[in-house]
C-alpha cells in the first residue's frame, strides 16, 4: 500500500475537506494575499536590507539560513515525492488561483519553510518582543493558508515548521561562536553551495527530467545563488570592504538601486536565458549573477553615494 493510501493520509485530507468548509471569496482574497509573503520575493528584500544597511554579517547569516533552510526542504522533496493533495484525491477541489504556485512535490512546505526563517530570522535580528509576536503571526497564518488554499497539508505545514526553527538554531549557533572570523560567512556559504551541487548532480544523474524538473530547477537556482554568494564574498572582502551605515537617505536609494538591479537579473535574464537553453538548469547561472552582482559589483558604488551626504 503505498503511504499516501494509508489512515494517515486520508485523515489528512479529512483536515483539509473541515477547512474547505470555511471558504468564502473574501477569505479567499485574503489567504491568497497572506500566501504571498512566503514568497521567494520577500528573503530577497529582507537580505538586501540587513546586507547594506545594517552588518554584512547579518546579511550573510540570513542568506545562509534561506540557501540551508532551501536545501533541506528540497532535499525532503525529492527524497518522500508526496504528491499534492489533489493529487491523493482528484474529487479534492483547491482554491484554483494557488494552482499556479503549486508546483513540485507537496512535502515539506516551501511557503511555511521560507516563512520561518525570513520572518523568524528577522525577529531574531531585531531582538524585541514585538518583532518575535508578528513573526510568529506572520508564520501561523502563511503555514494555515496554504492548507486553507489545499495545496498542502497539515504534515507538510508542520515539518516545514520543525526543520525552519532547526535551521534558525543552527545559524544562530555557528554564528555566534564562528561569525567574527571575516572568512566565516564564505566558508559556511561554500559548504551549502558544495552541498547544492552535489544534489543537482543527483538529480541530472537519475535522468528523469519530466519527473524530477522542479527538483532539478530549484537546485540549479540554489547552487547557482550560494555560488554567487561565496564568490561574491570573497571579492568583496578583499576589494570592496564597503560600509553599511550612511544617512537614512543613502540607504533608501542603497536598498532601492540595489532590489531594481537585482530583480531586474531575476526576471529579466530568464526569457534571455530560455533562449538560449531552455531548461530548469539555467537557474543556475541566472542565479549566480543575482547574487554575484548584488554582493560584489553594486556594492562598490557605495562610496559614491556616501559621497553625495555633504553633512560628513
Amino acid at each position: 500500500m503505498a503511504i499516501t493510501e494509508s489512515s494517515f493520509f486520508a485523515w489528512l485530507m479529512e483536515m483539509l475537506r473541515s477547512i474547505v468548509g470555511i471558504r468564502s471569496p473574501f477569505m479567499n482574497t485574503a489567504m491568497s494575499g497572506i500566501t504571498v509573503l512566503g514568497q521567494e520575493a520577500i528573503p530577497i528584500v529582507i537580505a538586501i536590507v540587513l546586507m547594506y544597511c545594517f552588518s554584512k554579517r547579518s546579511g550573510y547569516k540570513f542568506l545562509f539560513m534561506m540557501s540551508f533552510g532551501t536545501l533541506i526542504n528540497q532535499a525532503l522533496k525529492f527524497i518522500f515525492m508526496i504528491p499534492r493533495p489533489w493529487v491523493i484525491d482528484p474529487e479534492f477541489e483547491i482554491v484554483e488561483s494557488a494552482r499556479a504556485g503549486a508546483t513540485g512535490w507537496s512535502f515539506p512546505s516551501g511557503h511555511t519553510q521560507s516563512a520561518v526563517v525570513a520572518y523568524g530570522g528577522l525577529a531574531l535580528e531585531i531582538k524585541k518582543k514585538w518583532a518575535s509576536i508578528v513573526a510568529v503571526v506572520l508564520i501561523l497564518l502563511i503555514g494555515f493558508s496554504r492548507m486553507y488554499l489545499g495545496v498542502h497539508t497539515l504534515l507538510d505545514v508542520g515539518v516545514s515548521l520543525v526543520t525552519g526553527v532547526i535551521t534558525l538554531i543552527l545559524a544562530e549557533a555557528l554564528f555566534r561562536k564562528f561569525g567574527d572570523s571575516p572568512a566565516f560567512p564564505s566558508v559556511i556559504i561554500g559548504i551549502v553551495s558544495a552541498l547544492s551541487l552535489i544534489f543537482l548532480i543527483v538529480i541530472l544523474a537519475l535522468d528523469r527530467t519530466e519527473l524530477y524538473a522542479d527538483n532539478l530547477g530549484n537546485a540549479a537556482m540554489l547552487f547557482g545563488l550560494t555560488f554567487g554568494v561565496f564568490c561574491g564574498s570573497i571579492i568583496e572582502r578583499r576589494f570592496i570592504n564597503f560600509e553599511t551605515k550612511a544617512v537614512w537617505w543613502v540607504q533608501i536609494i542603497k536598498v532601492v538601486l540595489g532590489a531594481a538591479i537585482i530583480f531586474g537579473i531575476r526576471i529579466g535574464l530568464k526569457p534571455l536565458f530560455k533562449l538560449i537553453y531552455d531548461s530548469p538548469i539555467m537557474n543556475a547561472p541566472r542565479y549566480f549573477l543575482m547574487t554575484f552582482v548584488g554582493i560584489a559589483v553594486y556594492p562598490a558604488s557605495f562610496k559614491l553615494l556616501n559621497a553625495l551626504d555633504r553633512s560628513k
